[in-house]
């Protein structure tokens, strides 16, 4: 902004006196005005706006000094200027008085000495230049206080703005919330929020989100205020394709600008897109105003600022609509699977039932008419005619063999329905459980001759007595023990190994654990829990030939569930470990069995 030097008037009706103050006052930076009455000096000062000073003569004819500088003093506008009143005859003192009473801030004599008269002129017109830096200081310090009001207000539409989009999610009401903030923080007319319908890359439409129209609010997507993105006129449309903010002072001039009726007299617009990355906007903030006053730059850079959080807050409350849609779809889903599972959970249950009767009933209706069997078989064997006769004699055996083997699953099948139904009642009593495992091995020495296989007791001398029932322990071990025979290839090798279990605090209770180990044909880690399942049989039960000693011999499946019941009644716990299972290389199998020292 160019600046003009001040002004000194000389007011005197002498034209010499005049001629020579000017020339005194011709090397200073100054503009010198002259006048040559009162009225005269009043109307050049009342043309000045930079008017620093007035070297006033006091004698004039028609208004004297004194009535001038009256004067003066009533001229609205600028300060008064400062007065150097000048006479030839007013000496007396009571004058001086009168002088500075009406502003005079020196009085000299006449002739004036040009020295003295410069000197004082310099130090007014510094004083002059002085005052104007300090007015120009002022006028800065209120623009900065200004400022610092609107960027206040701008903080804390920030602040508020945030803490709508951490504490809302719902879109709608988000949106509501940051226009009505803006509009009542800011004074804008018009605030709204344009959203991409449908959104980027197939969006036809800007669509008004919500909206604050002076004292009309509007919720939601509105299909009455939506514009085509290929309007001729929109800077809503042009801030979206381009990606840029768009600000316009004038909208009467602006070739973007796309009236609406129910909007009269807008001045000014500006339009930020609400972009989240790089791709297209999701949607453009809009503001409207009426005033006169322009959007300072403070305004669009927290436009700018806000419009980042927008998009981010627009694009957390739709997620937040997906993932709560795709929640409720989640939930019935589970809902649904879950009265499925219920409902084939109580079929299992039934079909479990089912299954533990038919055992039940199974195994009683077979106890007659094998006891019938087994009886008159072992008649026949003590008839005359049939000793004497070597092939009925020996089909008089298989006979009573094949009655005991069925008797034998018979007895399991009962022993499977007394857990099930937890009636089986142990007797428990001190057992030497080195004896008992050896008592069951005494019982498959035939077949470890017969399969050529090794079988080694190992680490079982020291263990203590054990309380168990012993009767029901014999089954389990001679069940490993016959699978460890039945999974083992003829020449190979079974190993029983046993250990009293090391325990860290002296109440903790004590258990002994056995593992029965071969080298067989090993289990496959996906069925190593099935095996110990009633009726479950590993391969093709098609394939398996019949025999409890037989290598890959079948059987009921009743064996290992019958084990796993009995060890766990007495409190213990059985499972197996193999590295998987393989006819060729025999990785072989380890069925742990760990039982309690004594019972509770």
């Amino acid at each position: 902004m160019e600046t003009i030097a001040p002004a000194v008037l000389i007011v005197d009706d002498v034209a010499d006196n005049r001629r020579v103050l000017t020339r005194v006052l011709k090397g200073l930076d100054v503009r010198i005005l002259e006048a040559c009455s009162g009225p005269e000096a009043l109307a050049r000062a009342a043309e000045e706006p930079e008017l620093c000073l007035v070297l006033l003569d006091v004698r004039m004819p028609g208004m004297d000094g004194y009535e001038v500088a009256e004067q003066l003093r009533r001229l609205s506008g600028s300060p008064s200027p400062a007065i150097i009143f000048m006479s030839a005859v007013e000496s007396e003192t009571d004058r001086y008085h009168k002088a500075y009473e009406l502003g005079a801030v020196d009085f000299v004599t006449k002739p004036v000495s040009p020295p003295a008269v410069l000197g004082k002129v310099r130090v007014f017109l510094e004083l002059f230049r002085q005052r104007r830096q300090l007015e120009v200081l002022v006028k800065q310090l209120d623009t900065l206080n200004r400022d610092l009001v609107h960027q206040t207000r701008r903080l804390q539409l920030t602040t508020e703005t945030s803490h709508q989009i951490t504490s809302i999610l719902d879109i709608d009401q988000l949106l509501a919330a940051i226009v009505e903030l803006l509009q009542q923080r800011f004074g804008y007319d018009c605030v709204g929020i344009w959203v991409a319908d449908p959104p980027p890359p197939n969006t036809e439409y800007m669509t008004l989100q919500a909206g604050r129209y002076w004292t009309r609010h509007i919720q939601g997507p509105s299909a009455a205020l939506r514009i085509p993105i290929d309007a001729p006129k929109s800077i809503i449309v042009h801030a979206w394709k381009t990606g840029r903010l768009y600000m316009t002072n004038d909208v009467t001039t602006d070739p973007h600008y796309r009236p609406y009726e129910k909007l009269t007299d807008i001045r000014a617009e500006v339009s930020v897109p609400l972009r989240f990355g790089e791709g297209m906007p999701i949607g453009v903030l809009d503001i409207q105003t009426r005033s006169d006053e322009p959007f300072s730059k403070g305004d669009v850079l927290a436009l700018e600022a806000l419009s980042n959080q927008i998009a981010v807050a627009i694009r957390n409350a739709r997620l937040y609509a997906e993932v709560t849609r795709l929640n409720e779809e989640l939930e019935a889903q589970v809902d649904k699977r879950t009265r499925q599972l219920q409902e084939t959970l109580q079929r299992l249950e039934l079909l479990e039932r089912d299954k533990s009767d038919f055992i039940a009933i199974v195994s009683h209706e077979l106890r007659t008419p094998l006891t019938l069997i087994r009886g008159f078989s072992q008649m026949l064997l003590e008839e005359p005619d049939i000793l004497a006769n070597p092939s009925w004699k020996r089909q008089v055996e298989g006979i009573t063999n094949g009655a005991f083997r069925m008797q034998a699953i018979v007895d399991s099948m009962l022993d499977v329905a007394k857990l099930d139904s937890r009636t089986v009642q142990l007797q428990y009593q001190p057992t030497d459980l080195t004896e008992l495992i050896k008592s069951v091995i005494h019982e498959t020495e035939e077949a470890l001759q017969k399969r050529s296989l090794i079988l080694q007791i190992q680490d079982m001398q020291d263990l203590p007595q054990i309380e168990v029932d012993p009767a029901e322990l014999r089954k389990v071990f001679n069940e490993l023990l016959s699978n460890a025979i039945k999974f083992t290839p003829d020449g190979g090798k079974i190993t029983i190994t046993g250990q009293l279990l090391p325990h860290q605090r002296s109440d903790e209770d004590l258990y002994i654990e056995v593992v029965v180990s071969d080298t067989g044909i090993g289990i496959a880690p996906e069925v190593q829990d099935l095996i110990f399942s009633k009726f479950y049989r590993a391969g093709d039960v098609w394939l398996h030939s019949s025999g409890r000693t037989k290598f890959k011999g079948g059987g009921p499946g009743l064996g290992l569930a019958l084990a796993r019941g009995i060890v766990q009644a007495h409190g213990g716990h059985i499972w197996v470990e193999s590295p998987g299972y393989d006819e060729v290389k025999l990785p072989g199998s380890k069925f742990h069995v760990v039982l309690p020292v004594y019972q509770a």
